[in-house]
Parts: structure tokens; sequence; C-alpha cells
């Protein structure tokens, strides 16, 4: 590796011009995320035949040079990492913070990607996470994307205003419309023919203030060199276009998370005539709109059954799709994921797989195989039958806030893909459902495309530098015994601390809210320890990120050991220990909530006031808080199959939500004990249920973000709870 890396700065030192238009780009991004060094940081454009970036000095400043953008992007971020013990998060609310003083490397180092394509998002993400986004939240992500290599993002934003206006041109009315879009968290469902009307309508004024934010992130992206994906029509539409068109074949589509009958999707047979008018329509309108840069998310069949099962159906049904697309965009490809043939691998067996991908015309489908932490569809499939594909870590789902991860299989399965996934492997990917407490994991597998042979404990050195390690030996320590002992299980649906399941006096009650985790409590309290070891590093953001996540989720495993005492003491009757036990939950809910309250992006005020923001009426900001409060809660509708999904320890949710919900519970039990009865947990639980329902409808203020010390806070916790 390091003679490749020294022929590398070689032929890179070489080629190099002065800078251009390129290097001017990534002088700007410089100036945006470092403001204070940028004027001592020089870009310069290089011709490489793939991505490639090099850093060295050039009279006494620093030296990056790229073939584009993205690449002197990566060099900068390999930069700050490596010689400046700088992170740049994901987050616009966590500061970058670079010492007064550059260092010129010593050596000139650089690296050339192994992918060319790094892809990232989720459908998603979008509800999960960004639903109320507003552009200083875009701009610090999209830099964040670019200094981490990614070269092809989803772009889902502003979909509504072309799907309007193309409805509208075929004679829907603008309430046939507008109802027939959710709210705007749950909007991802809907553009995967999920869920339809769910919290609407949407106001024009959404729709208007998403193309104005759509047309900045486009823009940004582009400048960037990245290639974005665009949507198009992948067979859903309202449930209004039956009475405008009464012999189009159209389908309602199975039924999608217990939503009701008013809710479901409706489908258009890719046979169907008007179908190409309308991908036409569609296509015509988003490109007015936001330009094109000819590839396309569609996903017709995800988690909902095909109106046909049958091989000649499916290859006929994609074959379709694909010409539609191509006769309104002749340059046009096919991006789709793979999650439903994980995720519905009864319906979609081998055969019906091949079928439907060879619909599609030779490399003209790109596939996202979109759960390799899991299970490596490319694997079991002959590597998609030579269709070019993606690999992709998942790693989060609903934006559960649990520590998980394993880096060291990741490591493994990149290092194998890139060996042995074929020529038809075209890049890696990030998939994660929200983003998440683990940006460890996310950003290894996207520095792992330029850097194959990293291992996990090379990454966690690197990543432990510009978290505070670069000063405290400790931090570093800390970062190593994470890689190999905490660190070193994946991420699955329904990963909870239990202090966010519905209460129960054993397992836990529901389906996404499962607590079980791969490392010993041992283990992650001594990482914490070391964390905790550390003088003078409080100031550093990322550092103290790390101390309120560490003992964010050691007081979360706290907590079950916790509430398996208390029911120990309701069965032995004992009515001391269990008012004990029940104060020590009520205590360590307490506790993390105002831990959490340092960071915004674990604060449910944040998430409202975001929601609230977007509203240009009262009461459409009260509809857009309902809808925030919903896809964290109940997700749906009370008591089906969803609650809970999207559970995550956030400061107001600790105390308004599930602090709540135990404090009525352990109340209800030590009632019933103090009565000399017994415990009726299905009536107890019902009530709640019922209680989860009105607190969506609450207005009422939650614990705002702090600016305490998180790492004072962690310590008092460690010291009372964590003995």
């Amino acid at each position: 590796m390091k003679k490749l890396t020294a022929v590398l700065i070689s032929s890179l030192a070489a080629s190099a011009m002065l800078a251009s238009e390129p290097a001017e780009t990534a002088a700007s991004l410089a100036a945006r995320v470092v403001p204070s060094i940028a004027d001592r940081i020089v870009f310069r454009t290089i011709d490489s035949p793939a991505d490639t970036f090099a850093i060295s000095g050039l009279d006494g400043k620093v030296l990056i040079e790229g073939n584009n953008p993205t690449s002197m992007a990566v060099g900068l971020n390999n930069y700050l990492r490596r010689s400046l013990g700088t992170n740049v998060s994901w987050y616009a609310s966590e500061p970058v913070q670079v010492p007064d003083e550059i260092v010129i490397p010593e050596a000139a180092y650089g690296a050339r990607a192994a992918v060319g394509t790094r892809f990232f998002l989720n459908y998603c993400t979008f509800g999960y996470t960004m639903p109320y986004w507003q552009w200083s939240d875009w701009e610090r992500f999209i830099d964040w994307m670019a200094l981490n290599g990614i070269n092809m993002p989803l772009a889902m934003t502003g979909a509504e205003k072309s799907w309007y206006q193309t409805w509208r041109s075929l004679g829907l009315s603008d309430l046939e419309i507008r109802s027939s879009f959710t709210g705007p968290a749950h909007l991802p469902w809907h553009w995967m023919n999920n869920i339809d009307c769910f919290q609407g309508p949407l106001s024009m004024a959404w729709l208007d203030s998403q193309e104005a934010l759509q047309k900045q992130i486009l823009d940004r992206e582009r400048e960037l060199g990245m290639t974005p994906v665009l949507p198009a029509f992948a067979g859903h539409v309202p449930a209004a276009l039956a009475s405008h068109f009464p012999d189009a074949d159209i389908t309602e589509h199975s039924v999608w998370g217990e939503f009701p009958q008013a809710d479901r999707c409706y489908f258009l047979n890719p046979s169907d005539p008007l179908y190409a008018e309308i991908q036409k329509r569609f296509i015509d309108t988003q490109t007015s709109l936001y330009g094109t840069d000819h590839i396309y998310g569609i996903d017709p069949f995800n988690e909902v059954d095909s109106p046909d099962w049958s091989e000649n159906y499916l290859f006929n049904a994609s074959k379709g799709i694909f010409a539609t697309l191509r006769a309104a965009d002749p340059e046009a490809r096919w991006l789709q994921m793979t999650w439903n043939f994980y995720y519905d691998r009864k319906h979609w067996t081998k055969p019906r797989m091949k079928a439907f991908l060879e619909g599609v015309e030779g490399d003209n489908m790109l596939l996202l195989d979109y759960f390799c932490d899991n299970i490596e569809i490319w694997r079991r499939n002959d590597r998609y039958f030579g269709k070019p594909y993606i690999w992709c870590y998942l790693g989060n789902f609903g934006g559960n806030t649990m520590i998980n991860g394993n880096l060291h299989d990741i490591d493994t399965k990149i290092s194998k893909v890139i060996a042995d996934g074929g020529d038809n492997l075209t890049g890696l990917g990030g998939t994660l459902e929200a983003l998440d407490c683990n940006p460890v994991m996310h950003e290894f597998m996207l520095a792992k495309a330029w850097a194959p042979a990293m291992s996990a404990n090379d990454w966690a050195d690197i990543w432990a530098r510009s978290r505070g390690g670069d000063k405290a030996p400790s931090v570093a320590e800390a970062w190593q015994l994470m890689a190999d002992s905490v660190y070193v299980g994946r991420a699955y649906v329904g990963n909870a601390c239990l202090t966010n399941a519905r209460p129960a006096l054993e397992k836990p009650n529901g389906s996404y809210t499962s607590p079980r985790y791969h490392y010993t409590d041992a283990a992650l309290l001594r990482a914490l320890d070391l964390l905790l070891e550390t003088e003078g590093t409080d100031d550093n953001a990322a550092y103290r990120y790390d101390v309120m996540n560490v003992t964010r989720q050691a007081l979360g495993n706290e907590f079950n050991h916790t509430r398996n005492r208390f029911t120990q003491a309701y069965v032995d009757g004992d009515i001391a220990a269990a008012k004990a036990e029940a104060a020590r939950m009520n205590g360590i809910i307490d506790g993390l909530d105002a831990l959490l309250a340092t960071d915004p992006q674990f604060s449910l005020a944040h998430w409202i006031a975001a929601a609230r923001s977007r509203g240009t009426t009262p009461e459409e900001a009260d509809a857009y808080e309902k809808n925030a409060r919903t896809i964290l809660s109940i997700w749906g509708y009370t008591d089906k199959k969803l609650n809970d999904y999207a559970n995550r320890q956030w400061s107001g949710l600790m105390s308004s939500f599930y602090g709540q919900r135990w404090k009525m519970f352990t109340d209800a039990v030590i009632k019933a004990m103090e009565e000399g009865r017994d415990f009726d947990e299905a009536a107890t639980t019902a009530a709640i249920k019922e209680w989860e329902g009105s607190w969506t409808l609450e207005k009422d203020a939650v614990t705002p973000p702090s600016d305490a010390n998180p790492v004072h806070i962690a310590r008092q916790l460690r010291e009372k709870y964590l003995r």
C-alpha cells in the first residue's frame, strides 16, 4: 500500500495543473467548513482516470490535489482527521473545531478510490431525519457527503411539486392531489407506494417551499460533482385517477403496516398505455423544475405484493417500466433498491428476481444491495446475474438510538466484495434509515472505499484522533476497546433500550423495542471510564458527544436490570423494594433527559420546533407538530403494527413520553401490591395505549436544549447509577 501511495503521489505531482473551477469549488467548501484556516489550504486539479486525492505541503501551506471537487473534499477530510484531529459532523449544530495553527504534512500521502460510485441515503431518511430540515441543515450535510466521498445521493426533496403539476395536467383537482399526500414525516412511504393521505393534505406553501429547497440542494450537489438520484414514475397513482380514467388498469396495493382502506395505495399496470403518458409528463415536469442527471429511483413493489407473481409478469413489468422511462429520457438509467428481495424473500425467489432484473437490458438497471451488514444478496444470487450493483451498509432502522454495528465484520465484508464482487460491482453505499448515534460505522464504510486495506483498528485510531484522542491517550484506548468489544453486533429492526419500550413486567411489550446487545456491560463501562479519565478535552464537541452517547447507552442498559429487579420485587411481594426500584427507574429516565438535553440532535423540543417552523399558519404548525410526534411514538394509528418503530432516546421524549408510560405502569403495579391483588397488566397496557394517542395531540412545552456540560452530567450519572 505504501509503494502504491508513493507512485500515486509522484504521478499526481507530475500531472498537477493550476487551480481551475473544481479547485475553486473545493476551496469554497473549505471556506464553509473550516473558515479560520481555509486561506492556508491550496487546492489543485489533476488528471486521473479514477477518483484520486493527494496531500502535501507547498510554501508553508497545505496542498490538496484531486481530479474533481469530491476527491479534493475527501483529501481535506483526511487532512482534518489525521493532521489536525478535527471531526466534521453531519449535523449543522455540531461545531467544526480546528487548531489555531495548521500542520504541514511531513510526508505526502493520498489515495485512489477502489470504486467509482459512493451512494448515500434511503427514502426513509427523508422521514426519520430530514422532513423539516432547512437549507442550513442541508448545506452542512451536503458538505459532509462530499468530505466522505459520496457522489451519488438520493434526492427526494420537492418531489411533491413535480407530482402536483403532473396530476393537474391530467385533470385531477387541487384537493384530489394534495389530499393524497401524507404528512411530511410520512412522505417516504408515500413515495414507496405504501400509504396515501395519512395526516395530509399538504399545503401549497409546503410544496412551494420544498421546491425552492430542492433547487438549492441540487445546485450544491451538482456543483460538487455529485450525481443526484431523482424519482421517476413507479406505478403509484392517486385513488382519484380511476374516476378520471375509468378504463385504466388500476389495482389496489396490498395492505401495508395495518393501515386502513382510506390510506391504501393504487398501482397502474405498466402495460397500460396511460403508464407511458404519466411517465413522460412526470419526467418532463420534473426536468423543467430540477433538471436531470439521467438516473432515476424506481421501486414499484417495496413491501407490497406484485399484482401477479409469475415470472412472465415480472419480466414484462420491469421491461415496460423501463421502456416508458427511456421514451421520456433516452439517456435514462434505473436505480432499484433490493430491500424487497430480502424483506419478502418468500415471494422474491431467485427465478422471479432474475426475471424482473432481466426485463431491463444491459447495465441500465443499477441495484442497491441494501442490507449487506446482514445479508449480501449479491452472494446468494449470482452477483445479480451481471447487473451493476452497489454494496450498501444499512446500520439503522427508524432512528433508533442504540450503540451497534460490527466494525470488524464490515471491514471483512467490504474487503471481500472489492476483491470478489465481480466486474459489475459499481460502488459502496449507505442506506441508513436515519442519521444515528453511530457515525463511526457509516464513516468507516465510506472511508473503506478509498482505503480497502484499512482495518477496523486502524480506523478506530484515526477516528479517536479526530475526537480528542490527539490530546488524550485514554480516548484512543477507549475507541480501540469499542472497536474490539462493543461494536461487535449488527443493527437490527427494533433495536432499542428498554426505557423506550411499552412497559411490561417481563419481556418487551412490542415488536420494535428489543433491548438485547452483543457486548458486556463491563466493556461499555470500561470505555466510558477511559473517556471520563481525560482532562482538558471537555471543549471538544466530538468528545462531548461520545461521552454523552456512551453514558446514554450504559444507562439504557442499566434500566433493563432495574426493571428486572422491580419485577422480582413484585413476584416476592416486597412493596418497599418495588418502590425503591421504581424510583430508580424514574431517576434513570430523568438523568437521561438531562444528559440528552445537552445535544440538540437528541432533543424532542428541537424536532418539534423544526416541524412547527415549517407551518405558515397556526393550524398548519399544529398539524406538523402532530405529524412530528406521531412518527416518533405510535408511528401511524394507536396500537397498530408500527408502534414505537422510530423510538429513540431523546430529551423530552424520555420525560414526557417514555417516562410517563413507565410511571403509569409502576404506579399501577405498586397500587395492586398495596391492595393485595394480582396486577392486571392487560388493563394497564390498554390505558397506556389510549394515553399514547392523546400524547400526539399535545402542544405542551418539553425539555428544552441545555448548554450544560454533558461530561459533568455523565460523571454524576456514572457515580449514581452505574457503579
